[in-house]
């Protein structure tokens, strides 16, 4: 019997994990190719290749939510998991003022934390996501904690709950959306917002990819700083409020 040696052992283990995740992406690119044609199939899945390979993380899939043990019952509202486009996400990071990585990076509905890792790479110390899917959660854990590895400097908080618990703290400086849930939900979130920005003043950006709802935004004071499309499909913008500027207009 032939028997292997340790670094025998963990090279097969790598090489399997390997191709499982070459199998995910591959799964992932036929799921978008399928449902929104091959161009952007093929644009996503060279997108996934470089970014997970960059970032060393593991966040490629499509998934029925129903599949999850789920905090809450706001699963009607909610969308099936999918990660933002590392195109979209990277761009709205590298438009965002600088100033704003001071503060608290803080994804709603962040899934296995692929924002929240882009975003520790592009300066933000600070990250915290929230999501009401137990084993997304766990695996955004295992995520951040090879970002931490790279980022020292890095703290991050990630909270199985649902939007019913959401809390904006005064210190978050950027939200984020990828289209986590419906109108219902995302006037609740705008609230939350609002009521952040009366009990700490100060200027709030949201990273908003596949806007649906942003008119809702809009009609809450919130501006356009920047938006990025690409085959129609790969939208985001940058929305800001700063409650200061806003209270002052109201009361001219």
């Amino acid at each position: 019997m032939e028997w292997l040696s340790k670094p025998a052992i963990e090279s097969d283990r790598h090489k399997t994990i390997k191709r499982l995740k070459l199998l995910q992406q591959i799964n992932y690119f036929l799921y978008i190719a399928t449902t929104w044609g091959i161009r952007i199939g093929l644009f996503t899945l060279k997108q996934e290749l470089k970014g997970e390979k960059k970032y060393g993380i593991n966040t490629t899939s499509a998934d029925t939510l129903s599949d999850f043990e789920i905090k809450g019952n706001q699963l009607p509202h909610a969308t099936e998991y999918m990660p933002v486009n590392y195109f979209t996400i990277e761009h709205l990071l590298k438009h965002l003022p600088q100033s704003a990585t001071n503060g608290t990076f803080f994804d709603i509905g962040c899934g296995k934390g692929r924002a929240l890792c882009v975003a520790a790479a592009h300066g933000f110390k600070n990250v915290r996501g929230i999501d009401f899917a137990k084993e997304l959660i766990d695996k955004a854990r295992k995520n951040l904690a090879a970002m931490q590895d790279r980022y020292p400097e890095l703290t991050y908080s990630l909270e199985w709950e649902d939007i019913s618990r959401l809390d904006i703290a005064k210190d978050i400086s950027v939200v984020f959306l990828f289209n986590p849930f419906d109108e219902v939900l995302v006037k609740k979130v705008i609230a939350k917002i609002n009521q952040s920005l009366q009990q700490q003043p100060r200027e709030l950006f949201v990273l908003y990819c596949s806007p649906r709802h942003k008119e809702l935004f809009f009609a809450e004071g919130f501006t356009s700083l920047y938006r990025i499309q690409k085959f129609n499909y790969l939208e985001g913008i940058i929305l800001s409020k700063n409650y200061d500027n806003f209270h002052l207009q109201a009361n001219c």
